[in-house]
């Protein structure tokens, strides 16, 4: 295993407990793919979308369903609209330069900061 590999190990850890804390994983680790394992912004997008498909999500998802914070209903209508979407959305970041998708997805972690401290 290459030095590279074994350093996934424990950041997959650390963003695996932000995860858990969170219920995302994102805005986790694709900075730490771009910043940590040196990745393009596109390879590691293209990367956090492969691990989503695999079923770590279980592993957090059980606390959350035994103390009874998951909708159910809602969750599948909006996952319809994440495939869809998303599916056109990826589509479109392969035309963009690195550089705008880089700052959109700032702005967009800046926003939902702001919107997050600033709320009572």
């Amino acid at each position: 295993m290459t030095p590279e590999l074994w350093l996934a190990v424990p950041v997959g850890l650390l963003i695996g407990v932000c995860v858990g804390l969170t219920g995302t994983s994102g805005a986790f680790m694709i900075p730490a793919m771009i910043y940590v394992f040196g990745e393009r912004p596109l390879r590691a997008q293209g990367t956090a979308l492969f691990i989503a498909l695999t079923p770590i999500w279980i592993g957090p998802l059980i606390p959350y369903w035994r103390a009874g914070h998951v909708n159910w209903k809602l969750g599948t209508v909006l996952a319809a609209g994440l495939l869809v979407g998303g599916y056109f959305g990826a589509q479109w970041a392969q035309t963009l330069p690195v550089d705008v998708l880089r700052k959109c997805f700032g702005a967009m972690l800046l926003l939902v900061a702001l919107r997050m401290l600033l709320q009572r």
